[in-house]
């Protein structure tokens, strides 16, 4: 009896474990990485028109698709192409999601980041110099 109680605990436990292990592939509320990721991917294709589709109203006509392609241009005449995505991560400052995407380019390293409102619209965009990034 007391070998079958031990049993079906150490069950319970590793159930419970394996339950907990598992990751959600579905979009967390809130998180806005894999929307940060897809508008890195439109400007590596060079996809400007289809970029500023995720910008607010203030975005598109501040940096219009034209403009946004002489942003990205100019970053990489400054780091070089791009090869690889390194992480992203996600902060939160006065309201706004904030997501970092950081990328190796062939001459330097650099972090994309996007802030998105609460609408999901991206209201900013910025070329920073990269922090170190920890999987």
């Amino acid at each position: 009896m007391k070998y079958q109680r031990h049993l079906l605990i150490v069950l319970l436990l590793a159930v419970f474990f394996i339950c907990c292990d598992k990751k959600d592939d579905r979009q967390k509320a809130g998180d806005y990485t894999p929307l940060a990721e897809q508008f890195v991917k439109l400007l590596i294709n060079e996809e400007y028109e289809k970029a500023i589709q995720s910008f607010d109203d203030t975005m598109k006509n501040t940096l219009p698709s034209d403009k946004l392609e002489i942003a990205w241009q100019n970053l990489i005449t400054q780091v070089g192409h791009y090869k690889r995505q390194l992480g992203v991560r996600q902060t939160k400052e006065q309201g706004y999601d904030i997501v970092f995407v950081s990328c190796e380019f062939e001459k330097n390293n650099a972090d994309i980041k996007i802030v998105f409102n609460n609408t999901k619209e991206i209201a900013g965009l910025w070329f920073v110099p990269p922090i170190e990034y920890k999987p």
